[in-house]
């Protein structure tokens, strides 16, 4: 652990109360390699390890009172606390396979496909809002009965934990949101729909999709892209290849305010922006911390949009000390 690196960290978290007084000198790790983070009161301490082993998971699924068909990725350990993973639009749980095997120690982590990505069903009616995913989670939560949730979303997925945290409190104890506010900018909602629009005829092969996925500038390694291709996409009769979610999820994009859900939410919530994006600008940032008395904001150095890709060891030590306050 560097000095340097702590000293830099410190001056972006500020005087939080999370009170890193060491995060991990791995930023520059890539994804692939082994790292183990461990919180000792206050302080997150970081060892590199071998590289870690990728933990079994089940394929499991309940079904809403919608009828809607919702899988899940499930982690263990049963008898643990519960920690929800929720993923961005055009992904699917398996986007924290890097991640989840790391927290299942202490947690029994469940990483779900919203419904219209992965292995979850397609809405016959393109019912993508945040409150129809919210809608989708309470039934999951409801049915496996659980109680005191830690819930984590990134992108699409922190909407949709907002909307959860806020609608059922009862069932929430702690909430992390990954670099996503209350609102979505207009250019976000109108790159987003571009980019599923233009995936539509798929790629030739697997081959062809993972050089378009390491093409210019990326930080995630090639196996977790690998990975995403083995779990995240589909042969089309005609034997091209797509992602598997349904186009249609762009009818759930358009303007957001969740303002109401967010004055709301009662569970100590972990705000986490990635240093590299401005999808929670400066002024948003001060109107969360005044709605939301138990309220951390965390800038993660060196991140964009996506954290827990980016910069996954600093992700996990911010996260494990949120948890241990």
């Amino acid at each position: 652990m560097t000095r340097d690196l702590s000293s830099s960290l410190r001056q972006c978290f500020g005087r939080s109360s999370l009170r890193l007084a060491a995060v991990v000198a791995l930023t520059a790790l890539p994804i692939g390699h082994g790292f183990e983070v461990s919180v000792i009161g206050q302080a997150a301490q970081a060892t590199v390890s071998a590289p870690t082993p990728a933990a079994a998971f089940q394929d499991k699924f309940i079904t809403t009172s919608e009828g809607q068909r919702i899988h899940y990725l499930d982690w263990g350990t049963p008898g643990k606390r519960p920690f929800v993973m929720l993923h961005g639009i055009n992904r699917s749980g398996h986007t924290f396979d890097h991640i989840a095997p790391l927290l299942q120690r202490d947690y029994h982590v469940i990483a779900m496909d919203l419904r219209g990505h992965g292995d979850s069903d397609w809405s016959s009616k393109a019912a993508y809002l945040a409150e129809d995913f919210a809608r989708d989670l309470h039934a999951l939560v409801e049915q496996l009965d659980l109680r005191d949730v830690v819930l984590t979303g990134n992108s699409m997925g922190g909407r949709v934990v907002q909307v959860y945290a806020g609608s059922h409190p009862e069932r929430t104890g702690k909430v992390i949101v990954e670099d996503v506010g209350p609102e979505r900018p207009e250019a976000v909602t109108r790159t987003l729909t571009q980019r599923i629009q233009g995936e539509t005829d798929g790629w030739a092969s697997e081959d062809d999709l993972l050089k378009s996925m390491r093409r210019g500038q990326t930080r995630v390694p090639e196996e977790t892209h690998r990975n995403w291709i083995r779990y995240e996409t589909r042969k089309l009769p005609n034997g091209r290849i797509i992602w598997k979610y349904d186009p249609n999820v762009t009818q759930g994009l358009g303007p957001v305010d969740l303002w109401t859900y967010i004055r709301k939410i009662k569970a100590p919530t972990l705000y986490m922006v990635g240093a590299n994006s401005n999808l929670v600008p400066k002024d948003t940032q001060l109107q969360l911390k005044a709605a939301l008395p138990n309220i951390e904001v965390v800038t993660i150095p060196d991140a964009g949009h996506y954290p827990h890709l980016d910069t996954p060891a600093v992700w996990l030590a911010v996260v494990k000390a949120f948890l241990a306050g």
